[in-house]
């Protein structure tokens, strides 16, 4: 099996599968517990709580585990008052789950405003004619899930705090977390999720640095600061953490390996003149392409039968057609015929070359 769907799950760390047994004998028992094993239980999570913190040079208290990063963002624009100002600013090319928790916060009296900004990223040039007074929160992603434009997420949310103090920044940090450098300095919010990073599924985190201005979604038992009440979910967070380990080590270690895995693919793509959808400053991890000719559920379906797995858009996206590069301005035939090649250190040169051959067999042979 050939695995090129890392931007979708990245797959458990054998190291940490094998942990999980002797995580559940030590660590399952209720945080708020009394008794010594409960006690042992809550020092750990607080621990872990420490460690996340310290990666992104944050204070604990700052830190609210939750079971995703969808969790994550519906709980930040659910959470706030738009009394005084209702507008949420933020780009068609975020993630569903983004675009899906700003829009359901209109029953609370928001009002979600779209960016257009060029295919590379954002910059703050897109952002500037919009803000004003009205204007609650802005929402910036790091890394898009499909394309993976990097967006200066630094850079932005210092200009819009030198504009406006007053205007919230949310970041959807997800697809570049524990690959590529992240400062929270100037963000308010950001979402994290753990199987991004290879622990289990089911566990993520909400960054917040003002958590007081959030009112709670899920409420009674006033676990994680009363923010996310029920009990926690220790070990998943201990795989999380482990996890976030492991990708930091390997992405900082095999940065040349990665950017030579995506060379090879922008080499080939340029041979057979497919149309490169991924800007030149994407991350070296995530890439996508359009053959123009061959349907991506056609590819896909023929590459599967080869058990090599990768897709056409995010995981999350019905159909399999981009709503990102729609949005983007691409054609239906660039948008339909579209995959995304999303790697991580362990895929090896091989695995590439196989993929190739694969595709450009495919190019020969199944189209009508």
């Amino acid at each position: 099996m050939i695995y090129l769907d890392y931007a979708a799950t990245t797959p458990v760390y054998n190291e940490i599968s094998k942990k999980i047994p002797d995580l559940l004998d030590k660590y399952n028992f209720n945080p708020s517990a009394l008794y010594s094993a409960g006690v042992k239980t809550r020092e750990v999570l607080g621990n872990a709580r420490r460690q996340l913190a310290f990666y992104l040079n944050v204070s604990p208290e700052n830190i609210i585990f939750t079971s995703s990063a969808t969790e994550a963002a519906n709980m930040v624009f659910k959470g706030l008052n738009y009394k005084t100002a209702n507008q949420i600013l933020l780009s068609n090319l975020e993630h569903k789950s983004v675009i899906e928790s700003a829009e359901s916060a209109s029953e609370l009296g928001a009002e979600t405003v779209y960016i257009k900004h060029h295919r590379d990223g954002m910059e703050f040039e897109d952002i500037s004619p919009f803000i004003d007074e009205n204007v609650r929160i802005c929402s910036i992603m790091l890394v898009n899930n499909e394309t993976g434009a990097v967006n200066q997420l630094e850079k932005l949310a210092y200009e819009i705090k030198s504009y406006s103090k007053d205007i919230l920044v949310f970041a959807d940090i997800v697809q570049g977390f524990g690959k590529i450098p992240v400062n929270l300095e100037n963000i308010d919010f950001a979402s994290i999720s753990g199987h991004k990073l290879g622990s289990l599924k089911g566990v993520g985190c909400l960054y917040a640095k003002k958590p007081e201005i959030l009112k709670p979604l899920i409420v009674g038992g006033g676990q994680e600061f009363g923010l996310r009440s029920g009990t926690e979910n220790v070990v998943a967070v201990l795989t999380l953490i482990q996890a976030l380990k492991t990708t930091a080590k390997l992405y900082e270690e095999n940065r040349e390996h990665l950017k030579k895995l995506k060379k090879k693919m922008v080499d080939f793509c340029n041979k057979m003149r497919f149309h490169i959808n991924s800007p030149e400053n994407s991350v070296d991890y995530i890439f996508n392409f359009s053959t123009g000719m061959l349907p991506s559920e056609v590819l896909i379906n023929h590459l599967s039968s080869k058990e090599i797995y990768v897709s056409a858009a995010s995981a999350c996206t019905k159909g399999g057609v981009s709503r990102v590069l729609k949005n983007m301005g691409y054609s239906d035939g660039i948008a339909a015929t579209a995959l995304r090649i999303s790697l991580h250190p362990d895929v090896k040169e091989e695995d590439i070359d196989k993929l190739i051959h694969e595709i450009e067999w495919a190019s020969e042979n199944l189209v009508l």
